[in-house]
């Protein structure tokens, strides 16, 4: 397979579609930084399936779409296609061309296509599986990637031998199939859950299916005691209704006679109550009089007590305000009193405060100088403390790196003994892991020699069968393709046996004639004699169609014989041909062109011939391509011409014709047609007969040689190689891991004992160092106590004297305190005598106000009570009047009293009367609700007509009500304790269990899909094992040649499996000591060296698995012109079976390949490509 071309268009800086057409041999892309050569790169990378934005140098896809310039528009879509030539199958299509396309939109959509026509990714991505290449694979190969190789960063070495062995695809199944184990287990999971609430409901539903069965058994029992019940309850319910019908009729008997009485004494009451009214006008009358003249002398003398209540109060004012006034002239003298003496304190206390000012103004001043001189000794210290501190530090530092170097040489001393010890402990099991390699190095030669054997045998034994299987297949196809024609031909042959049997189709003459006794059966019809080819059967079959149902006699006589008997018999009518009246034709008409002659297409026995010249003579049909040239033209000649499918006839005067039937060209021949028929099913019975000994005696051979078969013992074989092939690389990866550890130990025994003098070298300079560090802390420290003291001396003076200044300080404020405090008691103190001025003005005023109004109360309260008296006489008459008018209206109340209690003891009984009734009325209706509680009841429980039961006869009944009573209470009693039922419990459980069976099913077809899948993941795990140890060894003995072709063929080099037990899992460590040098880890070697490492990596899986093109991005950046050629060289030799495509800055590499791509900006922030051929030049 060969790249041959890469169009990009709208892909990053490539605003215009450029094409880069990729040749045989090398291929460089050279450009100055910046102008896009590793966009070409990354366009492959996308294109191949690449999703992650950071291979793409991209933070998000919608980025790699060409942005615009100063001069351009943004583009709307990035496109870019990948041709190959499929010329060695590589690719699994049929196609020799393959391109594949990737699309972007700015609207994020995104779309892949193949050979132009539109797919998914995962097709791509299964198009290029285990070929080599893909967007991760190790076609494609950045400087950044060298380091990944080299740091297996994210495993990257195991993803390259993943990709190199083809066991990808394998991992990919094991994902899919881990992943349908875990939903199996899932399923399991599921199914147990439901097993388990599906037995524990089991168990519920039988329980609840035996609780119903009991319930539903009390339930009758209540249902025929309550209606023996229901009958006793009936007869009970007549003789009650006709005992209250009596009751009734007594009472409203009564009733009448009271209601008469009460009719007579109302009337009496009606008059009585007329003449109280009037009495009862002039009583209201004369009692308002009174009582207004009552209120008149009320009035008076509550006018008369207030006047005396508002005296007193002004009295007991008068007196409350003398008091009042005492009292706060007393106390204005006293405040006026205190105001004069705290305005005298005040003037002597301010004077305090005033000297006390002056002292701490003085000390102040003093304690600032002192503290400036302890600011000036405090910086003097604190230098010297952190030179002093410095010194320390240095020579803790000192202490404990000459510590450190004691305990690094210690330590390597340990190391070196210990090494030496096991080193030598290691030789011995080295040789035994030498001869357990030798022996089973010999096993699994014989092993792989017998499973070849085997193999080549099943081989070809499989290859037999897949002959034979083929053959039988083929056999059984033929046999269903005979079978299938052997039935269309009996069902064709039974149908016109049929037709022919039963003259269908034909006049009831005809069926007539031939079914006669007295006349002869042999003699056939006219459409009997003929058989024609089948193209023109509907031609022929038209024309001659009067004539078809014709009988052919040998003699009139017989012909005479019949239309006798169908004339006797009423029968209708036959027409006849007699052969001794017909001569043979003389004149032959001329054939037209582009027909041909219907005597030429009709086959007839020898003694019909002239007949059918006699009617076909003059009679052509049209061959097919000659249709639509005669159709417009009738002949010139006395002929006839037929359209070969039937649907015209023409002669010279005229023609007929119109549409075919479907079943059209059936009848002429029958007799002919069921010999022809007959003849072929039995040829095809004898195909069938001869393909069924065929296939039986196929399928014999074949289950011989499957019984044959040998592949359970090749699979034990294998196993037993691959069991064989795995000790010997477990074997001897410990034995490659015990010679290197042995040179290692050797050569850390070296490192150590070098780098015991080194320190022994340091530790002889660094101890005197340490001594003079010493001495001069020692000094820095009697220096540093000279000046502690002096600054202590400073500081107890300050102290000293900030003390004083705090003490004059605090008396100062407690001074100051004290006067802020009288002068706010002053402050008080002028309020109060305010208030007290003001209080004692008002409150003279008031009083004042109140010896005036005392004096014009003294008027009112001096007055007598004569008149008082005088209404008192008048009240006196106006009640004796009042008295007398109430004691004759009390006289006639009474008698109306009197006559209502008796209407009302009338009315007492009347209402007995009628509550008799009502309770009687009451009864009646409750024994009627009872009645309709007992009929509710019983259709609602047990569905039954009470009307049924009281037009039927009462039964023997063998309980008494009351036995039937308590029977059906202690029943009711069990049914209404009983708890709740499920009726439907029978067929939930019979549904339940019928599920339990079904799930269970279920469970064991899980069972059955887990053991499966954990097979199918043991085979893979199996398959890719063995695939991938085959790939590692191989490129394993690769990496060590290809190595030493790029160093020297003394270095050394190798890979191994940091977990030989399990390789599909184990990381891998690459091994290289180039040019004599012993590194501990690759990590160590140069850049250049790293490179070459890596690059002897790439093509040691180029080696074993060659990728159909290799791309190298800048990945000669570290290296030397010597280095730079070994390179070169190297990329020449493989460039003879692969295609290398390189992007670098080296004249060098530029040099040695044999196109040119240089990518360049004519245009500011636009790539274009221009190619250059140096095979031309050379």
């Amino acid at each position: 397979m060969q790249l041959t071309k890469l169009e990009i268009k709208g892909f990053k800086s490539f605003g215009d579609k450029i094409t880069i057409n990729f040749n045989e041999g090398v291929t460089a892309i050279v450009g100055p930084n910046g102008c896009g050569k590793s966009n070409v790169v990354d366009a492959i990378r996308w294109v191949l399936g690449e999703q992650s934005t950071r291979m793409l140098r991209s933070e998000k896809m919608e980025n790699i779409i060409f942005n615009g310039t100063a001069n351009r528009k943004p583009a709307n879509l990035a496109e870019v296609s990948l041709t190959f030539e499929n010329n060695n199958k590589l690719l699994p299509t049929e196609f020799t061309t393959v391109t594949i396309t990737r699309k972007l939109y700015r609207t994020g959509e995104s779309e892949y296509r193949l050979n132009d026509v539109k797919c998914r990714l995962k097709d791509i991505t299964d198009l290029f599986l285990d070929t080599g290449l893909g967007a991760d694979s190790y076609a494609i190969i950045e400087l950044k990637m060298i380091d990944e190789i080299i740091n297996n960063k994210d495993n990257s070495r195991r993803n390259l031998f993943e990709e190199a062995s083809g066991i990808s695809k394998y991992k990919v199944r094991k994902k899919q199939t881990l992943s349908r184990l875990k939903d199996t287990e899932s399923d399991l999971s599921r199914v147990d859950d439901l097993l388990y609430e599906i037995n524990k409901n089991l168990k519920q539903l039988e329980t609840q299916a035996k609780k119903a069965d009991k319930y539903f058994q009390l339930k009758e029992e209540y249902k025929e005691a309550s209606i023996g019940l229901a009958y006793y309850r009936l007869e009970n319910f007549s003789n009650d209704l006709e005992r209250i019908a009596e009751q009734e009729q007594t009472q409203q008997e009564n009733i009448q006679i009271t209601n008469g009485k009460i009719e007579e004494q109302e009337n009496q009451l009606r008059d009585l109550r007329q003449d109280m009214l009037a009495k009862e006008k002039n009583l209201a009358k004369q009692q308002k009089s009174t009582n207004e003249y009552i209120h008149k002398i009320r009035a008076y003398e509550s006018d008369k007590k207030i006047k005396n209540e508002q005296m007193r109060h002004l009295q007991d004012k008068e007196m409350r305000l003398t008091a009042e006034l005492n009292t706060d002239k007393k106390q204005l003298e006293h405040v006026q009193h205190t105001l004069k003496r705290l305005n005298e304190e005040l003037f002597e206390e301010q004077g305090k405060l005033d000297v006390f000012q002056l002292d701490i103004q003085h000390n102040q001043t003093e304690v600032e100088g002192l503290r400036n001189q302890q600011r000036s000794a405090k910086a003097k210290l604190d230098a010297f403390t952190q030179e002093s501190s410095d010194i320390q530090n240095r020579i803790y530092k000192l202490e404990k790196d000459i510590a450190v170097l004691h305990i690094q040489k210690d330590a390597l001393q340990q190391e070196s003994l210990r090494t030496m010890t096991d080193a030598t402990s290691r030789v011995e099991e080295l040789n035994e892991f030498n001869k357990a390699v030798t022996d089973l190095e010999e096993r699994v030669a014989q092993q792989q020699a017998q499973y070849e054997e085997a193999q080549q045998a099943e081989n070809a034994l499989q290859q037999q069968m897949q002959t034979i299987e083929e053959r039988l297949n083929e056999t059984r196809t033929q046999l269903n393709r005979e079978s299938r024609l052997v039935d269309a031909k009996q069902n064709e042959y039974n149908l016109t046996k049929s037709l022919v049997d039963n003259l269908e189709g034909f006049p009831e003459s005809i069926k007539f004639l031939r079914k006669n006794a007295g006349w002869r059966k042999s003699y056939p019809l006219f459409s009997d004699i003929l058989f024609c080819q089948e193209e023109y059967r509907v031609a022929i079959e038209n024309y001659l169609e009067p004539i078809m149902n014709h009988y052919v006699v040998e003699s009139q006589q017989e012909a005479v014989q019949a239309i006798q008997l169908l004339s006797d018999a009423s029968r209708g009518r036959a027409n006849f041909f007699v052969l001794d009246a017909i001569q043979v034709a003389e004149n032959t008409p001329t054939k037209p062109e582009n027909a041909v002659s219907a005597l030429d297409v009709i086959k007839v026995d020898k003694k019909y011939s002239a007949l059918c010249e006699q009617l076909l003579q003059h009679v052509f049909i049209l061959k097919p391509d000659a249709v639509d040239t005669l159709e417009q033209q009738l002949p010139q000649e006395d002929i006839i011409i037929l359209h070969p499918e039937g649907k015209f006839a023409k002669n010279r005067l005229g023609l007929s014709g119109g549409s075919v039937g479907l079943f059209e060209g059936k009848r002429i021949g029958r007799a002919k047609n069921l010999e022809n028929l007959a003849k072929e099913i039995k040829e095809i019975n004898q195909r069938i007969e001869k393909l069924q000994e065929n296939e039986a005696a196929d399928v014999d051979t074949l289950a011989t040689l499957r019984i044959s078969s040998q592949k359970d013992v090749i699979d034990e074989l294998r196993a037993v190689l691959n069991r064989l092939n795995n000790e010997l690389i477990s074997v001897k990866t410990k034995q490659e891991q015990y010679q290197t550890f042995i040179t290692t130990s050797q050569n850390r025994k070296q490192d150590i004992e070098s780098k015991i003098t080194v320190i022994s070298y340091e530790l002889q300079k660094a101890e005197p160092e340490l001594q003079i560090l010493k001495v001069e802390a020692e000094t820095h420290q009697k220096q540093l106590a000279e000046l502690q003291n002096a600054y202590n001396e400073i500081a107890d003076i300050l102290t000293e004297k900030s003390t004083a200044f705090n003490q004059e300080n605090i008396r100062f404020h407690q001074q100051q305190n004290k006067v802020s405090s009288l002068q706010k008691d002053l402050e008080y103190r002028e309020s109060q005598q305010e208030a007290l001025e003001i209080r004692v003005e008002k409150n003279s005023l008031e009083y004042e106000q109140v010896k005036v109004d005392m004096k014009d109360a003294m008027q009112y309260v001096d007055h007598n009570d004569d008149d008082l008296v005088a209404m008192y006489a008048q009240k006196e008459s106006l009640e004796k009047g009042l008295q007398e008018m109430e004691e004759d209206f009390y006289t006639s109340r009474k008698k109306i009293n009197d006559l209502e209690e008796e209407i009302t003891q009338l009315r007492r009984n009347k209402d007995q009367n009628d509550f008799l009734l009502s309770e009687l009325k009451e009864k009646k209706t409750a024994l009627q609700i009872d009645l309709n509680s007992l009929k509710e009841r019983l259709a609602v429980e047990f569905n039954i007509d009470i009307n049924e039961l009281l037009q039927s006869e009462i039964p023997e009944l063998q309980a008494s009500q009351q036995e039937l009573s308590s029977s059906c209470d202690q029943l009711r009693k069990q049914l209404d304790t009983y708890g709740s039922i499920n009726p439907m419990a029978k067929e939930a459980y019979d549904e339940m269990l019928e599920r339990h069976t079904f799930i269970s099913k279920e469970k064991a077809d899980l069972m059955e899909a887990k053991a499966s899948l954990m097979s199918t993941i043991n085979e893979i795990d199996q398959t890719a094992n063995s695939k991938f140890m085959h790939t590692f060894n191989t490129v394993r003995e690769n990496f060590v040649q290809v190595f030493r072709s790029l160093f020297n063929q003394e270095d050394s080099c190798d890979m191994v499996l940091t977990d030989p037990a399990n390789p599909l899992e184990s990381d891998i460590d690459i091994v290289a000591r180039p040019k004599g040098k012993r590194p501990l880890s690759i990590n160590q070697l140069s850049g250049g060296e790293k490179t070459l490492t890596a690059t002897a990596l790439l093509f040691s899986l180029y080696l074993h698995k060659p990728a159909p093109f290799c791309i190298f991005d800048e990945v000669d950046a570290p290296l030397d012109d010597t280095n730079i050629d070994k390179f070169n060289n190297i990329i020449r030799d493989f460039s003879k079976n692969s295609q290398f495509i390189i992007v670098s800055h080296n004249k060098r590499t530029i040099a040695s390949t044999d196109i040119i791509y240089g990518v360049t900006m004519v245009e500011q922030g636009v790539s274009r490509v221009v190619p250059v051929d140096l095979r031309d030049v050379a």
